[in-house]
């Protein structure tokens, strides 16, 4: 798949907290101040009080500038009717999620693991949710909860064994520095579980 160029007007605060949840190596952003700027763009995301003064061809309306807004106007933007959120790492404080378009990562996020239910819910309201979450006995039970808060909207699950991953993270670590460490988890999970479903 391509990667993808975003366009964005507003807070800074809101940029900012943007350009840390996307991978740049397959989301290239660009600040949108006028509108030669929007030459090349697939969309535009642009906060609400400004949503009258960008005048660029496809533009989505941030109402709501949280992490699993911003997280959702990225997906509705591109028009993905169909998400990889690889690589779940389950924690009691911490889950690191991957969310991908095909193989292609577009968003790297650290939430806490009611907030990681909701914005799966909240973004399976649009798209159909592919998991690949990886467990232990340490968190066995921790994953069934989780799967069993998610029963009830469109996502499809699918649990594999941490030690299949065991060994990858090295090879990811280094192309990709910035992620935390169970973001980098979580993309190692996601690349697995894509691998052997490919072979099944």
């Amino acid at each position: 798949m391509d990667d993808f160029k975003l366009g964005f007007a507003g807070r800074s605060s809101t940029w900012n907290l943007l350009r840390k949840l996307i991978f740049p190596e397959h989301v290239a952003l660009r600040y949108v101040s006028n509108e030669d700027d929007c030459l090349g763009l697939d969309f535009v995301i642009v906060e609400r009080y400004m949503a009258d003064l960008v005048n660029c061809s496809r533009v989505f309306v941030l109402n709501d500038p949280s992490i699993d807004g911003i997280i959702e106007a990225v997906i509705n933007g591109l028009g993905l009717n169909e998400l990889n959120i690889g690589g779940v790492d389950i924690g009691n404080s911490r889950c690191g999620a991957i969310i991908l378009a095909n193989d292609t990562p577009l968003i790297h996020v650290t939430l806490s693991f009611v907030k990681l239910i909701k914005v799966i819910r909240r973004l399976a309201r649009r798209s159909i949710i592919n998991l690949v979450i990886g467990t232990s006995p340490g968190v066995s039970e921790l994953v069934r909860v989780f799967v069993d808060s998610l029963n009830d909207v469109n996502v499809r699950v699918r649990v594999i064994s941490e030690g299949l991953a065991y060994g990858k993270k090295d090879v990811f670590r280094s192309r990709y520095p910035y992620l935390t460490l169970d973001e980098l988890d979580g993309l190692v999970y996601a690349y697995t579980g894509l691998a052997t479903s490919s072979h099944e």
